[in-house]
């Protein structure tokens, strides 16, 4: 039979041995006397075993109950719970409504007027500065005639490192050929290393790896970031890209190929390949030499076919329509436009693409200090994030910037100032900001903000509610102090209403009241439960066997039932549950003169009912008395859950202490996982003793039987001797 030892190993119990003669030669069952002899052992095994059985069903069926405790407190008694008891707001919950959509009411507190007439004269607004449109909507070739004629002659595969206003540019076909007549990567690499150090550059260095890659990396000598940039063809033949060093990167670079000397190549190249982009939509526009005007005509050829009539060129300019964002990059040098060259700003073009040659920008004395590699959304980044008093926004759409005043009301001035000001808020149109202008019930105030609360109704002004200015800008006001409407004007002003939401109130009381009846019918069940336990050990290996699995199922059921019958602690949570809500609260209400009494019938254990009329006129008539009530009976129940089912480990629950909970420091602490060690501490000692009996029982009969063997042998000698 085999036996549960602990709760993570099984030890396997049989009477016979691996070895011995088994009665050979006296006949015995040797097997079953062994299983006889060891039979006393057998049962205090299987006794432990099922007393530990039984002790882990009542650990979980005590964390079963640990878990809906927990779950009620949860929901109803948890003060970060939308439906908590504890908190008034749970009993305070407001119907409203505004008559209009210039007027929304944000929330209402339990004794709200219950009606408010609002007029919105003007709504606060915050002081906007907004450029005009940045970008021009079109492109200049810069004397075609000479790129073509620069681009088409024998290339320069130029790499350029540039640290602030240093620039150091190197072209690579003029470095020394090897002795087999071709480029070498480690000449190039000295001659790049030598251009930099003559600049004063020498913090920034090129290696080449055994495998051929190249890293680069600046130390911190070099002060700045460096970029990385230079002809497609140049920075190919190293294996790099064009690219920043900066702080983001540790300063250093490793290529991800490998460099190969024989792609550099002094030949003119045969076409340009220039990449166009309109609206995220990128075209391949290839040309080949000629004069400016055979180039532009092939080119304006690409472009009506690329994007039709959208993208034009007249003399030497490219335009785009209206709105439309058109770019340049690949081979655009060739017709004099530097890459990257776009008829529209985006956030991530660089401050050095402007055209400016300060950086600086200071926003109400704020200063910011940028530099030509910094990005336009770095720009709003900083200023957003600052403490300037104003964010900054780019709008796509209208090719605009706007600074806005982060607070609403009169007063908050804009003042910027710096190259990056004058370079795009020189002629902004500046927008002051307003007080909010509100009339309420004939009174009329002014705020900064649209966010007004008065008589426990907090409400958003989000437009106006009329014209209650005359030609001269004063207040038209009637004489019950209401604004009055302009003539020819109508006056839409809005009705406020407020009421205690009683349906949501009673809804949730309700809920808790059927949750409550729930828990405590749950557990009294438990507690009143016959102990047919008792007469239903668990089941050992054996005998399950000899069971079918139904017949098992039934008897397991049985074997559980009743484990937490009449248990102390469960009762004593009862107890402590039905004192709090008979007894009355600290303000001498309880909650049965609010319609919420224990039920007639006993046989409910203290099942709660409601009186549904009752406890609404008692919310809508002494809501006060109700919330002070609910909330100190629900604050007590708190406690006893608290008491009870708490997995704190400061301080856990009586029920907690006892069985533990899974997934927590009380799952390996609990008293009950005590008692189970102690079990399976005397199981191994009484394994250990049915093993060696087992091993001395056989040895004895296995000696017996050699002597028998070595009797019945002697004895057939001995006859044969003497001819019988």
């Amino acid at each position: 039979m085999k036996v549960s030892s602990d709760n993570n190993s099984t030890s396997s119990n049989y009477s016979y041995s691996s070895s011995g003669l088994s009665g050979l030669a006296s006949g015995v069952d040797t097997e079953s006397m062994v299983k006889s002899m060891l039979s006393g052992i057998q049962t205090k095994i299987d006794q432990q075993n099922q007393k530990k059985t039984q002790l882990e069903w009542k650990q979980d069926a005590y964390r079963d109950v640990i878990s809906k405790i927990n779950s009620f407190q949860s929901k109803y008694l948890d003060i970060s719970s939308g439906t908590s008891l504890r908190l008034t707001s749970t009993y305070s919950k407001m119907n409203t409504e505004s008559s209009s959509s210039a007027v929304k009411i944000i929330s209402a507190s339990s004794d709200a007027a219950e009606e408010m007439n609002i007029q919105v004269a003007q709504v606060a607004s915050a002081t906007k500065l907004t450029t005009g449109k940045i970008g021009q909507g079109s492109i200049q070739m810069n004397d075609i005639g000479s790129s073509l004629e620069s681009y088409f002659s024998t290339p320069t595969q130029n790499i350029t490192f540039t640290v602030g206003d240093v620039k150091v540019d190197v072209d690579l076909v003029d470095s020394e050929k090897g002795e087999d007549g071709n480029y070498s990567v480690d000449n190039m690499i000295t001659k790049i290393n030598d251009a930099l150090a003559a600049k004063g550059l020498g913090g920034v260095t090129l290696e080449k790896s055994e495998e051929g890659k190249i890293t680069v990396k600046a130390d911190s000598t070099v002060e700045g970031n460096v970029e990385i940039g230079g002809t497609s063809n140049a920075l190919s033949t190293l294996g790099l890209k064009a690219m920043t060093l900066s702080e983001s990167n540790s300063y250093s670079y490793e290529s991800k190929t490998e460099a190969d000397a024989s792609k550099l190549s002094a030949t003119p190249p045969e076409s340009a390949t220039i990449t166009v982009t309109l609206d995220g939509k990128s075209k391949d526009i290839t040309i080949t030499n000629g004069t400016a005007n055979e180039v532009k005509a092939s080119l304006a050829s690409g472009l009506k076919s690329a994007f039709g009539n959208n993208v034009t060129i007249d003399g030497d300019t490219i335009s785009a329509r209206n709105g439309q964002t058109l770019s340049f990059s690949g081979d655009s040098k060739a017709i004099g436009i530097e890459a990257g060259s776009c008829t529209r700003l985006t956030t991530s073009t660089k401050l050095g693409a402007l055209g400016m040659d300060d950086y600086s920008f200071s926003v109400n004395g704020k200063e910011f200090t940028f530099d030509k590699n910094t990005t336009i959304a770095d720009v709003i980044k900083q200023v957003n994030s600052s403490d300037a008093g104003v964010k900054m926004s780019y709008n796509s759409l209208s090719d605009s910037f706007t600074l806005e005043s982060t607070q609403t009301g009169e007063g908050f001035d804009i003042n910027v100032e710096g190259g990056f000001a004058q370079k795009f808020f020189a002629g902004a149109t500046l927008s002051e900001g307003k007080n909010a202008i509100v009339n309420i019930d004939g009174v009329t105030v002014e705020r900064m903000s649209n966010n007004i609360s008065v008589n426990g109704i907090s409400f958003q002004a989000k437009a106006v509610t009329g014209d209650y200015f005359d030609g001269r800008g004063n207040l038209l006001t009637a004489p019950d102090g209401k604004l009055q409407a302009a003539n020819g004007t109508e006056d839409k002003a809005a009705t406020l209403t407020a009421s205690k939401n009683t349906d949501e109130i009673v809804k949730t009381i309700k809920s808790f009241v059927d949750d409550y009846n729930t828990l405590i019918g749950d557990l009294n069940k438990l507690t009143h439960e016959s102990k047919s336990y008792k007469d239903y050990a668990p089941l050992t290996d054996d005998q399950k066997d000899e069971m079918s699995e139904s017949e098992i199922k039934k008897w397991e059921e049985k074997s559980k039932t009743g484990l937490l019958s009449g248990d102390s602690d469960i009762n004593s949570f009862l107890t402590n549950m039905r004192k709090v809500l008979y007894s009355k609260a600290d303000n001498g209400f309880s909650l049965s003169m609010f319609g919420i009494d224990s039920s007639s019938d006993w046989k409910d254990y203290g099942k709660l009912e409601i009186d549904e009329d009752k406890l609404r006129k008692a919310i809508e008539e002494n809501g006060d008395d109700v919330i002070s009530t609910f909330t100190n009976v629900a604050t007590k129940l708190n406690t006893a859950c608290k008491n009870t089912a708490s997995t704190s480990l400061a301080s856990p629950g009586t029920l907690v202490q006892m069985a533990g909970v899974k997934g927590k420091v009380s799952e390996q602490t609990n008293n009950m996982k005590k008692q189970m060690d102690t079990i399976n501490e005397y199981i191994k000692r009484l394994q250990a003793k049915y093993d060696s009996n087992k091993d001395r029982y056989w040895k004895q009969f296995n000696s017996m039987e050699t002597a028998l063997a070595n009797m019945n042998s002697t004895s057939t000698y001995l006859g044969q001797m003497m001819g019988f």
